[in-house]
């Protein structure tokens, strides 16, 4: 207790990782961005060595710029729940918001969701209203800002 109140005392919070919130297919589906706010929504698993080593970008988005909604969405096995808990609860990022796929993605959903995706991870959709960027593969967080900044033109 007395080290979180000297982080407290020198302004720094400690960070409490987001809880994982299941979500089906259908529920993705239907989340829909508003026109006004920017969304970035990641599509990403534990055993994906590039979605990994991207995560902490979105953490630093969120906190560099509150003013987006960030939202990262495991695709791990449903049955990994525990695992996936596990594994979110070391990294500690808590400034974004996390969900569990609860179904396997079948070839129509993946088209549903963009049908600019072919499927691989990681996988970005940059969106504000009806602009939507979708890009795959790892990446940086220049790219991501700039990304972000096209959909607020």
């Amino acid at each position: 207790m007395i080290k979180v109140a000297a982080l407290v005392a020198l302004g720094v919070v400690p960070v409490v990782a987001q809880e994982i919130q299941p979500i089906t297919i259908a529920e993705l589906l239907a989340a829909r961005s508003d026109s006004t706010r920017v969304y970035v929504r990641n599509f990403w698993a534990t055993w994906c060595k590039p979605c990994i080593e991207e995560l902490p970008i979105f953490d630093t988005l969120a906190r560099r710029m509150p003013e987006i909604t960030i939202e990262l969405v495991s695709l791990d096995a449903p049955a990994d729940s525990m695992r996936l808990r596990a594994f979110w609860q070391r990294r500690g990022f808590g400034a974004v918001h996390v969900f569990h796929l609860v179904e396997r993605l079948r070839t129509e959903q993946i088209d549903a969701i963009s049908p600019a995706w072919s499927g691989a991870i990681p996988m970005t959709i940059i969106e504000r209203g009806a602009q939507r960027i979708v890009h795959e593969g790892e990446l940086t967080l220049p790219e991501a800002i700039e990304l972000i900044e096209q959909v607020r033109k």
